[in-house]
């Protein structure tokens, strides 16, 4: 089995009870030329839940400098950020309004900066088919040796039913029958944070006890949506639990998911987690 875990020093030991994006992964500072500094959005993706109430939900776009000589760089840096048309599906005051296009980012801030996004939720009716998509980009940049990224980022809006997810919860699942207690508690965003959100698997059904496996969970109109957005799941770099998609039981205080692990020797395997609230 091969060793795992690398960057904690807890080594993960597979005992089965049966037997057997921040930037992408470019370099951004590699497309430029070495002498010149760069304005970068400090995520290409991310994603906005909001819940249509009739609310303004603000997103927040966080903007940087990067590049080779920013270490000694003292003046201010101006830049504008426009919509990309072609890349964007969602429409301007019904989905979002730009609250502002440009900024100033400034060496006592460290070169970073936010430009909210206005989430507009009035006359929503989510579901929707499909999620809008919100890309935007650089327009210009103005400084000594200063240059606008090509990169742009992409805001997808989902569009949330009202749901009340907090509380503290019975876990189990059917790979190994655990019976723990975990607590969900809200995410600025709108998503909601998991003390583990793999059913307990990893610590209960592995042989590592005490290892977590924490995440963060969309729920949508009653439907848990599928993602790798566990600690030690796709997005922390393991694929252990990732979530293929579940629902929310509103009036039975019941959330179930189905999950997979790609990480372990002899996967992938497949199991059921139930959440009960207390």
């Amino acid at each position: 089995m091969k060793n795992i875990i690398k960057s904690i020093s807890l080594l993960l030991v597979m005992v089965l009870s049966v037997t057997s994006c921040i930037l992408d992964d470019d370099n951004l500072a590699d497309t430029f030329n070495d002498g010149e500094n760069f304005t970068s959005f400090s995520t290409l993706n991310q994603t906005v839940s909001a819940v249509a109430d009739g609310n303004i939900v603000t997103a927040n776009v966080n903007i940087e400098l990067q590049g080779p000589t920013i270490v000694d760089f003292t003046e201010d840096v101006n830049l504008t950020i426009s919509v990309d048309a072609t890349n964007t599906t969602a429409i301007e005051g019904v989905h979002y309004t730009l609250n502002s296009t440009s900024i100033t980012l400034k060496s006592d801030q460290n070169y970073i900066g936010t430009i909210p996004v206005s989430i507009i939720t009035e006359g929503i009716e989510p579901p929707l088919d499909i999620a809008p998509i919100l890309t935007l980009q650089f327009a210009s940049a103005d400084g000594t040796n200063v240059i606008a990224s090509s990169k742009s980022t992409t805001l997808t809006l989902i569009y949330q039913c009202f749901a009340d997810l907090a509380g503290t919860y019975l876990v189990t699942n059917d790979w190994c029958g655990p019976s723990k207690t975990t607590t969900i508690t809200k995410n600025a965003d709108g998503s909601w944070r998991f003390g583990t959100a793999d059913g307990y698997w990893l610590d209960s059904c592995t042989g590592n006890a005490g290892l977590f496996n924490g995440g963060n969970i969309v729920e949508l109109c009653g439907e848990i949506l599928a993602t790798g957005n566990l600690d030690y799941g796709t997005a922390g770099g393991f694929g252990i639990g990732d979530i293929l998609g579940g629902t929310w039981d509103a009036e039975n205080g019941i959330i179930t998911m189905q999950h997979i692990e790609t990480f372990f020797n002899g996967g992938p395997r497949e199991w059921t987690s139930t959440y009960t609230r207390q």
